[in-house]
């Protein structure tokens, strides 16, 4: 009877603990700016732009770099799956999105919501494109809005829309002019049972051009799409907090500024580093020095002076007036000389005397 009770006892323990267990809301992943940074750290530079504050650009960045050549895609049951060939491609192809900034080029703008791929497609009866959404994008959980990316984007044959590497693919930006105009946007970012998926374009167009199935997959089984090698659902979810405030792609996290404006690199790592920096460090522009003709004058006295004074030779003696004076009206020579004009006498000599308005050219009688 006691073993029989001991049983029972045991078996309700556990189905509570079961019950309790799946009762219990699973939460989204708990990712915050301080994972990325210590995640993404060794694997580029964290900057500081004018526009978005703290972003990340990785070390392999160069002049032709795109953040969408290394990979491929995959469909899974939350749409069109990103699958990037980099080891640390599991964050900034999933969280935030891609951006070119005018300083830097192609960077990283964090963001905490999961999703397949932060992108939208254009898509045609030959060719299938796409780009990382703006950091301004927003979604809610009927439609989605904001502005879509304006490239560039990546082109590829719908035929290789699904090779296994796309940068083989790839068509040169200067032939894409002719393929935009002939093709639309297609923006399926929508949230369903919690989670954000990329529907895209339509599996049985990229079947019929690529002449292989499209077998769906869940994503659990996709590897390389999450922090967690070990995909759960439950964490990709979108946090109900952010559903009810409308949901964005990226939140810019602001950094300090150095005096004047100036850029700074985030990444402590680099000031250690012995050497030529490497590509991912760009120098501040130098400030610009303010003009000497703008400063406010002064006088001897130091007050400043109201108006612009004349600029002077120092090593010019001044000139005296010279006043009018004699019979034929000419100037004095200056003092200290002779008047050769007047060797018998140096008496001073009275102005002469006007008469209405005219001279009378006699001096004074005495």
């Amino acid at each position: 009877m006691m073993m029989r009770w001991a049983k029972t006892a045991v078996l309700g323990i556990a189905l509570v603990l079961l019950s309790a267990g799946w009762s219990t809301p699973s939460r989204a992943a708990d990712v915050s700016f301080d994972f990325f940074y210590s995640n993404l750290s060794p694997h580029g530079s964290w900057l500081v732009s004018a526009e978005y504050g703290q972003v990340w650009q990785p070390r392999v960045y160069v002049a032709d770099w795109n953040p969408y050549y290394d990979g491929h895609w995959v469909y899974s049951d939350l749409g069109w799956t990103w699958v990037s060939d980099y080891s640390w491609g599991t964050i900034p192809y999933h969280y935030g999105t891609w951006v070119m900034d005018a300083d830097y080029g192609w960077i990283w703008v964090p963001g905490y919501v999961w999703a397949p791929a932060w992108v939208v497609f254009r898509t045609g009866p030959d060719y299938i494109g796409w780009a990382p959404v703006s950091p301004r994008y927003s979604v809610s959980l009927s439609m989605s809005f904001g502005q879509p990316a304006p490239g560039p984007f990546v082109f590829v044959s719908a035929r290789d829309f699904v090779a296994p590497h796309v940068r083989r693919r790839v068509i040169p930006e200067r032939q894409t002019t002719v393929i935009i105009n002939n093709t639309r946007i297609v923006n399926s970012l929508a949230i369903e049972n919690s989670v954000v998926v990329n529907r895209g374009p339509n599996p049985k167009l990229i079947e019929r051009a690529s002449g292989q199935p499209i077998r769906e997959m869940r994503i659990e089984q996709v590897r390389g799409v999450a922090p967690d090698p070990h995909v759960s659902r439950a964490k990709l979810r979108v946090d109900p907090q952010r559903m009810r405030e409308g949901l964005r792609v990226a939140e810019p996290t602001r950094g300090e500024r150095q005096p004047g404006g100036r850029r700074q690199d985030f990444n402590p790592g680099d000031s250690e580093r012995s050497g030529q920096p490497d590509g991912m460090t760009r120098q501040p522009r130098p400030e610009r020095q303010p003009r000497e003709s703008v400063a406010p004058r002064s006088d001897p006295r130091g007050q400043p002076s109201e108006s612009v004074t004349p600029r002077t030779n120092p090593n010019k003696q001044p000139r005296e007036s010279l006043k009018p004076s004699g019979k034929s009206g000419k100037p004095l020579p200056p003092k200290g000389t002779v008047d050769k004009r007047d060797k018998k006498s140096d008496k001073k000599k009275k102005p002469p005397k006007k008469e209405s308005g005219h001279e009378t050219g006699h001096p004074d009688a005495h």
